[in-house]
């Protein structure tokens, strides 16, 4: 597979952050291994949801947008899609309807080859759900009018565009209802949650962090008891000429000299970090990630394992992988290396 570099523009001087493009069968290709690596994942409900996910993920490159668009850009710190490419698909789909009827509203003269691939594009487009840039959904799971409170379940998927990766968010809390407390989910009488506006901008301003910090923050909230935070994620794409990867990881993405020349040399991560109250130790079992209190200093590692224990969760790490079939051994080995056996599967 073919990168360039695309020379940084005068508001992104430092070549370091220059998008990687790929044009033509090299942006193709690299779309067909995405979603290769996703379906092989077999990513359960704490992902984000796999087939509009497959689905958003198909419609970029050349061939995915019908060539429409002719190149694809990725990300040179998580060899992903940039937030342009992947929030024009979720902004295509919204205006797919409407550009269709605009479409059959017109005279019937035979379409121009660039209208032919636009009307083929927003059709396919039309018939098939992808990922929004953000939703959340709030699902009761119990209600105990005894206490006053009810046991909520909420889901947040969104691209987030700080990490440049797909993320869902499940987060387990408990609202407590009193005269002197705010109702941040509205539960009706036919046991519906929704909810408020302000809890949606909470959540979303929240959840731009790790699992750890979402549930110190979101504990903060009056009326809230949160039991579990999960934050899972898709990428980043490792591979040639991606930043950050790592010394042992670039040794591994290096083809061996007998390897052939095109053959394509690729790790996906699905790395997912969780705060819980059910969880008996802290964990760091990702072997790419520590612990978010492992990266602090003593004094502010000191603040969290306070707030770890008066709020009595703990936190793990873990990660898995798909890649290039002939890395997966020696990724399995060097996971276990570094102290944190792994799922890897080879495609």
């Amino acid at each position: 597979m073919a990168l360039t570099i695309e020379e940084p523009t005068p508001a992104r001087p430092d070549a370091q952050n220059a998008d990687l493009v790929l044009r033509g069968g090299a942006a193709d290709a690299y779309v067909a291994r995405l979603v290769r690596a996703i379906c092989a994942a077999r990513l359960n409900a704490l992902f984000p949801p796999s087939r509009p996910l497959i689905n958003h993920v198909s419609f970029l490159g050349p061939a995915g947008s019908c060539g429409v668009y002719d190149q694809l850009r990725l990300s040179p710190h998580t060899g992903m899609p940039t937030a342009r490419e992947v929030l024009r698909v979720a902004i295509d789909r919204e205006l797919a309807p409407e550009f269709l009827a605009d479409v059959a509203r017109r005279p019937a003269p035979m379409p121009d080859g660039s209208l032919a691939r636009r009307i083929d594009y927003y059709g396919r487009l039309a018939r098939c759900e992808v990922l929004p840039s953000s939703r959340m959904s709030v699902d009761l799971r119990r209600q105990i009018e005894a206490e006053s409170r009810a046991e909520l379940r909420v889901t947040y998927d969104r691209f987030d565009i700080a990490t440049g990766l797909f993320v869902r968010y499940t987060i387990l809390l408990s609202q407590r209802d009193s005269f002197w407390s705010q109702r941040h989910v509205i539960v009706d009488d036919n046991d519906l949650a929704a909810p408020t506006e302000g809890f949606r901008r909470t959540v979303g301003r929240f959840t731009a962090h790790e699992a750890e910090v979402a549930f110190i923050l979101l504990s903060q909230l009056e009326g809230i008891e949160v039991e579990d935070v999960r934050r899972c994620r898709v990428g980043p794409m490792l591979m040639p000429g991606v930043h950050g990867v790592g010394e042992a990881l670039e040794a591994l993405l290096a083809a061996p000299a007998n390897a052939p020349a095109d053959e394509p040399r690729w790790i996906l991560c699905f790395p997912e970090d969780r705060a819980g109250v059910e969880l008996a130790t802290h964990s760091a079992g990702d072997p790419l990630a520590r612990l978010y209190r492992d990266a602090l200093s003593d004094t502010a590692r000191e603040l969290v394992d306070e707030m770890s224990q008066q709020l009595g969760y703990k936190v793990a790490k873990s990660r898995k992988f798909v890649c290039a079939r002939p890395l997966a051994a020696p990724l399995s080995d060097l996971c276990r290396e570094l102290g944190a056996p792994s799922v890897v599967r080879g495609v």
